[in-house]
C-alpha cells in the first residue's frame, strides 16, 4: 500500500470539490486556540462538553485531542495512531477478538462512523487537525442525538469553509522519526462553502515493530439552495499501514524494553486499513416545522494479521431523519436512526497457525462468514421551558438491533456451523431538568435508560483446536469460529451536575450513579488475542465524577485541570464479590497552565496523573503502578505564522499506558497483559496560513 502516492491522488480528487465555493475573505480569529468549552454553542445541548483541537502542540491523536476533557478516557496501546481504549464511564471494557470499541458511538457531522453492530474499530479514519471541535455527550444525555450507549457518543465536526477559510499548510517532525503534514484550504460565503483537508502521519515508534504510517482526507461543502433549503455533502477517506509489537509485562516495562513480543515478529502481524464514506444532508423549513434527512454509505477494507489472517470488507449504510417544531412554550422532535452492515470475513492460518510456524503469509482458509447487523431507533423529545430558569427534557426512544451470520465454510461433525439469527430491542430514555440559579451558574439532575446489543468481536469468537497447518483446519478438533450466546446490556442512570462561571473561574461537576445488568465481560489472552471466555455478568455498577475547572490567572495565564473518577465493580458476584472491574484506572487527573503573551509568544506545561493503575485480571490480584507524565511547550505566532517546540514524557516516565485485556485470575503472578507509554519525546511544528 502507498500511502503518499494515496494522498496525491486525494489532494487532486479534493481540490475542486473545495474550491467550487465562491471565495470570500472572512475575517477569522487565529485558530490556534485551546480549550475545552462548556456547554456555551447552543446548537449542543444541555451538558454537552465541546473539545476544541490544540494546535499549538502535536495533534495526532485521540489521547492529543481528548487531554483535559473530563470523564474521556483515551488510552494509547502501541502509540502514535494506533487504536486506542476510548472509553466514557466505563463502557466497553472488554474487547473481543480485536481490538474493537464499544459502547461509545462515533460521530462524524451528526452521523454514525461506527459499524450497524455499534461497534467501532481502526480508528485512525479520525484527523484531529480537520475538526472544528468534537461534541461529547456523555451518558444517556446521547440520548438527544438517537444514541444507546453507556459511554454516550461523539460527534466530530468538520470545519467549514465560511470559518477557516484560506489555505494552510503544517509540518511536524519529532522524536521516533514521526513525521507529520497537512494541506488544508476552505472558502465560503452566505451561499455556499467548502473545506479539504489533506494529511499524512508515520513514525517508526518508540519500540521494535512499531512502525506506523496513516493518510487521512476529508472534505465538507454546503450549498443554501433557497432561503429554506440546504444541502451539505462530506466525503471522508484514509488508509493506514501499522505492525504491531504486542503487549510487555511490568518488569519489562520498568526495565525500559523496547521489545516486541516474539510471535509478532516471526508472525509478521501488522494492520492495513482502508476506509471511505459519502455522505449527503438537506435541511428544510417548512415554516413551523423543520425536516433534516441525512444518509452515508462507509466501505471498510481490512487485512488484521495477527495469530491468524483476518480478511475483512464491510459496508454500512446510515439514514438519519428528524421533524421538529414549537407548541407554545414546547419544543418538539421526531427522529429516526437507522444502519444496515454488511460483513464479509474470512481467516486464514498465519503460516501453520501456530507460533512456531507463524511466517507472515496467509496459510489454509479455515472460516468464511457473512455478518449482517441491522439498527432502528424510533425516538420522541419534548423540551419545554416552565419558567424563565427552569427547562425540562424528555426523550424516549425504541431500539431493534439484528444479528445474522452465514458459514460458507465446508461443515462436518467436529466443525459445525458457525451461524445465528437474533434480534434485540429495548427501550431507553431520558429525562433532564435544567435550573440556571443565576445568570452565569446553572444546575441540572438527570434520569436516563441505556441499552447495548452485543457486537460481533463478542458474538463470534475463535475456538483454537489443535495441530498445526491442515490438522489444525482438516484433523478432529479443528480451528473453528464458535457463536457466544449473549444477552443485551442495560444501564439505568442518575447524574446530577453543576457548570458555570464565578469571578475568573469557569467549571462543570457531574456526579452519576449507574446500576447495569447483563454487563458483557469477557477474557481474553493479551498475547495471541484470542478469546477465552466471554458471558454477561448479572449485576454491575458504576459511580463516578467528571470534573473541569479553569481559572484565569491574568490576561496572558490561565491554569485548568481535569478529574475523572471511575469507579466500576461488580455488586455481589458469586465469584468476585464487590471487585473492581479490570482495565480502566479509577482516577486519572489531567493538569495544565498555559501562557499567551502579548506579542505572539505562548507557552504552556501539562501534567497527567494516575495514583492507581488498571487491573489486569478480575480477581484484582495484579495491578499497574502509578504514574505522571510532564510535558511543556514553547511557540510564537505572528501574522497568520506559528511555530512551536514541544517535550512530551520530559522525565522519561515508564508507565502503563493501558491494560492490553483481562483475565480471571492472575494470582498476582507478573504478565504480559499491558501496553507501554511513550518515552521522552520532542516535536516540532510549523504551521503558515493566507487568507484566514
Amino acid at each position: 500500500m502507498n500511502l503518499k502516492l494515496t494522498v496525491a491522488q486525494a489532494l487532486v480528487a479534493a481540490l475542486p470539490f473545495a474550491i467550487s465555493a465562491p471565495a470570500l475573505a472572512q475575517e477569522y480569529p487565529n485558530p490556534l486556540t485551546t480549550i475545552v468549552i462548556i456547554g456555551e454553542r447552543s446548537d449542543d445541548g444541555p451538558g454537552a462538553v465541546s473539545v476544541e483541537p490544540v494546535r499549538e502542540a502535536r495533534l495526532a491523536t485521540l489521547p492529543d485531542l481528548f487531554f483535559g476533557a473530563p470523564g474521556v478516557l483515551a488510552q494509547t496501546n502501541f502509540g502514535g495512531v494506533d487504536h486506542p481504549r476510548l472509553s466514557i464511564r466505563g463502557s466497553g471494557l472488554q474487547r473481543g477478538t480485536q481490538p474493537a470499541g464499544r459502547g461509545v458511538e462515533l460521530r462524524l457531522n451528526g452521523l454514525p462512523m461506527t459499524y450497524a453492530d455499534t461497534s467501532f474499530d481502526f480508528v485512525e479514519w479520525i484527523e484531529p487537525l480537520a475538526f472544528d471541535r468534537a461534541l461529547v455527550l456523555r451518558g444517556g444525555r446521547a440520548v438527544l442525538a438517537d444514541a444507546a450507549s453507556l459511554g454516550g457518543a461523539i460527534d466530530f465536526r468538520i470545519q467549514s469553509g465560511l470559518e477557516s477559510s484560506g489555505f494552510l499548510l503544517r509540518g511536524e517532525t519529532g522524536s521516533f522519526e514521526a513525521e507529520r503534514a497537512q494541506v488544508a484550504i476552505g472558502a465560503g460565503s452566505d451561499a455556499a462553502d467548502g473545506f479539504a483537508s489533506l494529511n499524512w502521519f508515520a513514525q517508526e515508534g518508540d519500540r521494535q515493530f512499531a512502525a506506523q504510517e496513516a493518510a487521512r482526507a476529508l472534505v465538507g461543502g454546503r450549498w443554501t439552495l433557497s432561503e429554506t433549503t440546504t444541502l451539505t455533502a462530506n466525503v471522508l477517506y484514509s488508509d493506514s499501514a501499522l505492525e504491531l509489537p504486542g503487549p510487555l509485562t511490568l518488569a519489562e516495562i520498568e526495565a525500559g524494553s523496547q521489545a516486541a513480543q516474539t510471535g509478532n515478529l516471526l508472525g509478521d502481524w501488522r494492520r492495513f486499513a482502508e476506509r471511505s464514506r459519502l455522505a449527503f444532508g438537506l435541511d428544510h423549513d417548512f415554516g413551523d416545522v423543520q425536516f433534516s434527512a441525512d444518509v452515508s454509505r462507509m466501505d471498510t477494507d481490512v487485512e488484521f494479521r495477527r495469530r491468524d489472517v483476518q480478511i475483512e470488507d464491510s459496508a454500512d449504510w446510515s439514514m438519519s431523519a428528524a421533524l421538529s417544531g414549537e407548541l407554545g412554550e414546547t419544543e418538539w422532535r421526531v427522529g429516526y436512526l437507522g444502519q444496515r452492515g454488511e460483513r464479509s470475513v474470512q481467516q486464514y492460518l498465519n503460516g501453520g497457525g501456530t507460533q512456531p510456524t507463524f511466517t507472515g503469509a496467509r496459510g489454509l482458509l479455515w472460516a468464511d462468514n457473512d455478518l449482517t447487523a441491522k439498527r432502528d431507533t424510533l425516538s420522541v423529545g419534548v423540551e419545554s421551558t416552565i419558567t424563565p430558569r427552569l427547562t425540562l427534557q424528555g426523550v424516549l426512544a425504541h431500539n431493534r438491533h439484528t444479528r445474522e451470520i452465514e458459514d460458507r465454510f465446508p461443515i462436518r461433525l467436529e466443525r459445525p456451523a458457525a451461524e445465528m439469527d437474533e434480534s434485540y430491542e429495548a427501550t431507553t430514555g431520558l429525562a433532564l431538568s435544567t435550573y440556571a440559579a443565576t445568570d452565569e451558574i446553572e444546575v441540572f439532575a438527570a434520569a436516563s435508560r441505556t441499552h447495548e446489543p452485543p457486537t460481533w468481536d463478542v458474538l463470534l469468537v475463535n475456538a483454537n483446536g489443535a495441530g498445526v497447518g491442515s490438522v489444525l483446519v482438516d484433523g478432529a478438533n479443528p480451528r473453528r469460529p464458535v457463536i457466544a450466546i449473549l444477552d443485551d446490556q442495560s444501564a439505568d442512570t442518575l447524574e446530577f451536575g453543576v457548570r458555570g462561571e464565578i469571578g475568573p473561574a469557569r467549571f462543570d461537576v457531574t456526579v452519576y450513579r449507574s446500576w447495569l445488568e447483563g454487563e458483557i465481560v469477557s477474557t481474553t489472552d493479551p498475547v495471541s488475542q484470542t478469546v477465552l471466555s466471554v458471558g454477561n455478568a448479572d449485576e454491575t455498577r458504576r459511580f463516578g465524577i467528571e470534573a473541569f475547572a479553569e481559572v484565569r490567572l491574568s490576561e496572558t495565564m490561565s491554569v485548568a485541570g481535569a478529574w475523572t473518577w471511575t469507579d466500576a465493580r461488580f455488586q455481589n458476584d458469586p465469584r468476585f464479590g464487590d471487585n473492581q472491574l479490570p482495565i480502566v484506572p479509577e482516577h486519572v487527573v489531567a493538569l495544565s497552565l498555559d501562557y499567551r503573551g502579548a506579542r505572539g509568544v505562548f507557552a504552556g506545561a501539562r501534567v497527567e496523573y494516575v495514583p492507581e493503575g488498571g487491573f489486569a485480571d478480575y480477581a484484582n490480584t495484579l495491578q499497574a503502578d502509578s504514574y505522571a507524565t510532564l510535558g511543556a511547550r514553547l511557540g510564537y505566532e505572528s501574522g497568520g505564522y506559528s511555530v512551536f517546540l514541544e517535550g512530551r514524557n520530559l522525565t522519561d516516565e515508564r508507565y502503563v499506558s493501558t491494560v492490553i485485556a483481562a483475565q480471571n485470575n492472575l494470582a498476582g503472578l507478573d504478565n504480559a497483559s499491558f501496553a507501554p507509554g511513550e518515552g521522552a519525546a520532542m516535536v516540532f511544528g510549523l504551521e503558515a496560513s493566507w487568507g484566514r
